[in-house]
């Protein structure tokens, strides 16, 4: 007997109502990846109550129209599925080290001795499907010598760190000199570090006032050969062991908690409704020390553009537009400080918040993210508020006085990338 579920893994052709099921299945997916659970649920309803296997005609309909896209612009490899385990047993610095006296060559798919990084990966799929890479005449550009390209290199890496890196996984040479050589990470601590607002150089400096008072003396040098020999004397190394904070970027934490209303007049139900209620922490940072923060029940598309030191509009205003019921109060930008310490810990200091008579402070530690992404969360340690004077004539007894806000609803702030930000914008 024939699988009635096989039928519809394989539509010969899609209705009205069928268009209409994938598009709030989008909508789900959309609002899940933003956080926002209770939405993503409501509109999974709307899908499997117009089409219960919705997400059948999603994989055949769309799956294949999304990976096709991806593979034009990320490469035919981006949708190819491979063996963890295989690539995580690869010794990634010993691989590009085998590749310091590669020449550029077109390679032959019959001769094994000229397979390309690209042919090479391909062996590792989990369907055992090898694969022959396309063959291209090689750039004649190839030809320069080492020095001229890890001088572009350096450029690259100053002007768009995103194109020294797709630069660097183009073939065996070019892995090797954008990625195997110390000169490169070397260029990358200089341009990370001495941007970092360090606690100790700030104490120091405000500590020592004199006119003329050299810098050599910091806490944290702002040469970083000086503290190249606590990391091995590597930069690489330095590099994926010494925090840092990102600027190219914003942080994002998504809170979603529950909360329990009250039944109806005359309703039989044994239990109270509950809603997920959902908002946003957004924090950026800026070399100079400064930073803007904004606490908004808006996803980020709507207010990462809008998160800038300089929005004349101090908030991500023009929005509102879309949301009247939402209080402007709560999307407004503001401004603070922060520094980084030796013990990694970001210190970040809001003077004039939402509540006038208090000084936020938040407390974070520098962590990965799942593992692999080198310094890309910012876990929470402690949060709360100093009270503080409102004017010169405020001679309250609380003054001073802490108070500790609850972490319970909380979560990690996650690094997202934002091509629109520069340093100073």
């Amino acid at each position: 007997m024939e699988d009635p579920g096989s039928q519809a893994s394989i539509p010969l052709g899609l209705s009205e109502s069928d268009h209409e099921a994938i598009g709030y299945f989008e909508q789900a997916m959309e609002k899940e990846t933003h956080g926002l659970m209770s939405d993503a649920v409501a509109f999974y309803r709307k899908a499997f109550k117009i089409n219960d296997q919705v997400d059948l005609l999603y994989r055949h309909e769309k799956v294949p129209h999304n990976i096709n896209k991806l593979k034009q612009e990320a490469g035919k490899n981006t949708a190819v599925r491979v063996d963890e385990k295989a690539v995580k047993s690869i010794n990634v610095d010993e691989l590009l080290q085998s590749f310091e006296h590669v020449e550029a060559s077109a390679p032959d798919p019959n001769n094994p001795e000229h397979v390309d990084l690209t042919i090479k990966f391909s062996n590792l799929g989990t369907d055992n499907h090898e694969e022959v890479a396309d063959i291209k005449p090689v750039s004649p550009l190839i030809h320069l010598p080492n020095d001229i390209w890890s001088q572009i290199l350096e450029i690259l890496l100053i002007t768009s760190g995103e194109s020294w890196f797709n630069f660097s996984i183009t073939c065996k040479k070019n892995a090797y000199l954008g990625l195997a050589q110390s000169n490169v990470w070397r260029k990358l601590c200089y341009l990370i570090y001495p941007n970092q607002n360090y606690y100790e150089n700030k104490v120091y400096i405000e500590s020592n006032q004199t006119p003329g008072n050299p810098t050599i003396d910091l806490p944290v040098p702002l040469d970083q050969l000086q503290i190249l020999p606590q990391y091995n004397n590597l930069w690489k190394y330095m590099l994926h062991n010494r925090p840092f904070i990102k600027f190219h970027g914003c942080y994002i934490s998504v809170v979603n908690y529950y909360s329990e209303g009250g039944k109806a007049e005359n309703s039989l139900s044994w239990s109270n409704p509950v809603r997920t209620i959902t908002y946003y922490r957004y924090i950026r940072f800026y070399p100079d020390g400064t930073c803007v923060k904004v606490l908004s029940s808006l996803e980020p598309d709507k207010v990462v553009p809008k998160l800038l030191k300089y929005n004349s509009q101090k908030s991500v205003g023009t929005i509102l537009q879309e949301h009247p019921l939402v209080p402007k109060e709560g999307h407004r930008i503001y401004h603070g400080r922060w520094t980084l310490s030796l013990s990694d810990e970001v210190h970040v200091v809001i003077e004039n918040g939402s509540v006038p008579y208090y000084a936020f402070h938040y407390h974070f530690e520098i962590k990965p993210l799942a593992g692999i992404y080198k310094h890309n969360k910012l876990k929470w340690i402690k949060y709360y508020a100093i009270r503080k004077k409102i004017n010169d004539d405020d001679d309250d007894d609380r003054i001073g006085e802490e108070t500790v806000f609850t972490l319970r609803n909380e979560t990690a702030f996650k690094y997202l990338r934002v091509r629109s930000y520069n340093l100073d914008n």
